[in-house]
């Protein structure tokens, strides 16, 4: 909205007159012709002043719409917010969620990207369900309750909401890791030092993280690795598989859990990785073997699990390592065959799908179509 310019002085005829003086157009509204701007525009900023501090700051919890990425606005809800280090009492960043989307595009937004005018009152969340259920049919409530519970199949009510309040906050925004710039989905419990990290860098061969490019960048001409720690189990072509073992690298199965709760919404982590064996899948070229994915297991479970964890990295979805991981999740218990047959050469197997995998005598596997 216009300002009002400083008037000037003139002389004329040796009196002051104002170079900018208030005229009257023909609709009766009185106009500044120094600015050419009607009166009431220039209450207008005040009164959206007005009405911009009575709902400022935006309650938890409050629905309103904000403008995403595609340019379009879409229903969210504030999920949490927090104070702009510099700004005044109601300049806050809102941590948002999109109704309509996924849970892995929450994120930070600024004041700007909500529509003040469509601000709804907070509202019970027990009450709002309440009436919500009482317009739905029940194959829309079945199908809301599905896609509420996506992945938590195991949690009661109770625990899913303590899930969901501990973990509603993404942490860390983005992490690079090889040649790879990567938004993140969900949030990590990475070690208190790094809350104030809104982007990690990872060493793509051993998985330490740190907070500066500067000391990735040191760490890297320390860093002897090419590959995971572990041995290779696998190969075809460019593609490598190593087994490692939780116990004998403590530190890279950690990590690993770290990297990986980025992308999965439900995993529960543990800290003490001895009792798990971690399968990574990676693309090998001349500067080394980049992990695409992983799957992990239990050494010994008593449910005789044969998959805890699995995950293929967002730069590499859709190109069938999911599938492949999965395949080779179902055989990999054929990994351990060779040291309880010592004296056999080759062992061969087929499996329900005509593959031939060969395990040689010294445990490298080749899987054939």
């Amino acid at each position: 909205m216009g300002s009002l310019e400083t008037p000037t002085i003139a002389e004329q005829n040796g009196s002051a007159t104002p170079a900018a003086r208030a005229t009257v157009d023909t609709d009766q509204n009185p106009v500044f012709a120094g600015a050419g701007v009607p009166a009431e525009m220039e209450l207008e900023p005040e009164a959206l002043k007005k009405r911009r501090n009575s709902v400022l700051p935006l309650d938890v919890g409050t629905r309103v719409m904000c403008r995403w990425r595609d340019g379009k606005y879409h229903p969210v809800k504030v999920i949490e917010r927090r104070k702009m280090q510099y700004g005044g009492n109601n300049d806050y960043e809102y941590y948002v969620h999109y109704t309509e989307f996924n849970r892995r595009l929450d994120e930070w937004v600024k004041l700007e990207q909500l529509d003040l005018d469509s601000v709804e009152a907070v509202v019970d969340e027990k009450v709002e369900d309440k009436v919500t259920s009482l317009k739905m049919t029940r194959h829309q409530k079945r199908k809301i309750d599905e896609t509420h519970v996506e992945g938590h199949e195991e949690l009661d009510a109770a625990s899913l909401r303590e899930h969901e309040e501990f973990t509603k906050v993404k942490n860390i925004a983005t992490i690079e890791l090889g040649r790879y710039e990567i938004e993140t989905w969900y949030f990590s419990p990475f070690p208190p030092e790094y809350n104030d990290s809104l982007k990690l860098y990872f060493c793509e061969f051993c998985l330490n993280f740190m907070k500066r490019k500067e000391q990735l960048q040191r760490h890297m001409k320390k860093c002897d690795l090419k590959h995971p720690p572990g041995d290779e189990i696998y190969r075809s072509g460019t593609l490598s598989m190593f087994e490692i073992d939780g116990k004998k690298n403590k530190v890279y199965g950690q990590n690993l859990c770290y990297l990986a709760k980025l992308f999965l919404d439900h995993k529960t982590l543990y800290y003490d990785v001895d009792l798990f064996l971690f399968y990574v899948l990676c693309e090998c070229d001349d500067r080394g073997c980049h992990m695409v994915g992983y799957f992990s297991k239990e050494k010994h479970s008593e449910e005789s699990y044969n998959l805890a964890c699995i995950l293929t990295l967002p730069p590499y979805q859709r190109k069938g390592y999911g599938k492949f991981l999965i395949a080779f999740c179902k055989l990999s218990f054929l990994c351990h065959l060779y040291s309880v047959l010592p004296h056999s050469e080759f062992l061969i197997m087929i499996d329900g799908d005509g593959g031939h995998l060969y395990i040689s005598r010294f445990g490298l596997l080749s899987l054939c179509s």
